[in-house]
């Protein structure tokens, strides 16, 4: 099996030169989170722009310097199983495809995954118990919206289970949910060169040059995370076949979803890459 049988050959892009403001509008708009960007007026390819660079570098307004330069990219001939691979190992939802340094198509983790294991016989008799992260990464709904943003940035994940009082599951809050509650703001940060003396009180100094720069910020509202949580989840059992959970996925547009027990408590989550090894098995 080839990349060319399952990419997706429709492209949605953006250019540079170009700015976050650009990003977000077609992010929103198409409801996709990671885009290729090309050369303005070609095809070129010159990187690849994501919902969490933008969050990262928030203090960037220019598109070529919030990308990722030379991004890692397939050919229409690769094989769909080194396609995967490559994936897994470097932890990417996406790969863009390019003849020579043009951009032809786009393969994503559910394209490989629908393409090999959402018909498989295997997968069809496999549940995901086996493939279920049991460590779940959670906050208190009351939790600032800033404070549970910091939290997930450094456990690494792209998404939060919100707890109540009673430790009651009430909802999921995820990377594209923090973007849409972003906000641009412009901050003054003033750069100053001072001299100080040993009887200076509190801030008083002696100030010799300054310079004042304003940088336009995004930042996220200073609210309580149960006011954007999403509490309508699509959830899984841990007795879900890979199958039938590929297709909820790939039906509700989603890249993961909490696993419930039989009595309906929450036992951990399932991520549509935790089935990628899997999918390179069945090749």
């Amino acid at each position: 099996m080839k990349v060319a049988d399952f990419m997706q050959t429709d492209v949605v892009h953006v250019h540079v030169p170009g700015t976050r403001e650009d990003v977000l509008q077609l992010m929103a708009e198409k409801q996709i989170n990671g885009l290729p960007v090309v050369k303005k007026g070609t095809k070129k390819l010159v990187g690849i722009i994501t919902r969490t660079d933008l969050l990262r570098k928030a203090d960037e307004d220019q598109l070529a310097m919030l990308m990722v330069r030379d991004p890692l990219t397939v050919t229409p001939r690769t094989t769909l199983k080194k396609a995967a691979e490559l994936m897994l190992k470097r932890g990417y939802r996406r790969l863009p495809v390019v003849e020579g340094e043009e951009l032809v198509g786009l393969i994503s983790i559910p394209d490989i995954l629908g393409a090999i294991l959402e018909n498989n016989e295997v997968a069809q008799n496999t549940p995901i118990r086996e493939f279920v992260r049991r460590s779940i990464l959670s906050v208190w709904e009351k939790t600032p919206l800033p404070l549970a943003y910091m939290i997930m940035d450094m456990a690494g994940q792209n998404a939060l289970v919100v707890l109540n009082d009673q430790g009651g599951v009430t909802g999921l809050i995820t990377v594209s949910d923090f973007i849409r509650m972003s906000e641009e703001t412009v901050e003054n940060n003033v750069s100053a060169t001072f001299s100080g003396t040993e009887n200076t009180v509190e801030w008083g100094w002696t100030s010799k040059e300054f310079l004042i720069v304003t940088k336009k910020l995004l930042r996220l509202p200073d609210v309580p995370v149960e006011k954007i949580v999403t509490r309508d989840i699509i959830s899984v059992t841990e007795v879900t076949t890979v199958a039938e959970c590929i297709r909820t996925m790939r039906k509700n547009d989603i890249d993961q979803a909490p696993v419930l027990s039989a009595s309906g408590n929450l036992i951990g989550m399932i991520e549509d890459r935790d089935l990628l090894s899997f999918a390179i098995e069945q090749i």
